[in-house]
């Protein structure tokens, strides 16, 4: 194995504690958040515009065919499925766009990163280093740009309310 001799790989097996991936999630957002304010979540946007390209081919590295999806309303939930994020992913189609663009709504229930959003929630401090709306948001960004190559994508993560209630992520394609 790689790993043993100190070379990772984005497809290895590694299991690391979800636990730890949500305090890593959480330090960079409250650092973030402290450092730019309401900014942080225009930070969020410059990321996904910036790295939706790279984290989609880096979804591929590990094994989610982010090239085949066609069909967002099955392959998202699968893609979730597959990443060992969330069994129950629903992704509602937009049957017209808005003057805004088209919206797509993704809602992420009993993610693995579920934690840290509610602890930020009581703290006060918007979610917008989802990891959950990078992926969804790379993933449509993906299969739009198959037949709009210059669409725009936007993400709006909707701050959980209760623990009883699904993230909420919106994906706005111009």
């Amino acid at each position: 194995m790689a790993a043993k001799r100190g070379e990772f790989t984005l497809s290895e097996k590694i299991e690391v504690p979800s636990g730890l991936l949500n305090a890593i999630i959480a330090g960079y957002q409250l650092a973030i958040s402290k450092t730019l304010g309401t900014g942080a979540a225009a930070m969020t946007q410059l990321l996904i515009k910036n790295i939706g390209d790279f984290l989609a081919d880096m979804l591929e590295d590990i094994g989610v065919k982010v090239g085949d999806i066609k069909d967002l309303k099955k392959d998202i939930p699968e893609a979730f499925k597959k990443l060992g994020i969330s069994d129950k992913v629903e992704v509602e189609v937009p049957s017209n766009g808005t003057k805004e663009g088209d919206k797509y709504v993704i809602k992420i229930s009993d993610s693995i990163f579920k934690p840290v959003a509610k602890l930020l929630h009581e703290k006060g401090i918007a979610y917008t280093l989802s990891p959950e709306s990078f992926i969804a948001a790379a993933l449509v960004r993906r299969a739009i740009r198959k037949s709009k190559p210059d669409a725009q994508v936007r993400i709006k993560v909707h701050p959980q309310k209760s623990p009883d209630e699904p993230l909420v992520i919106e994906v706005i394609v111009r």
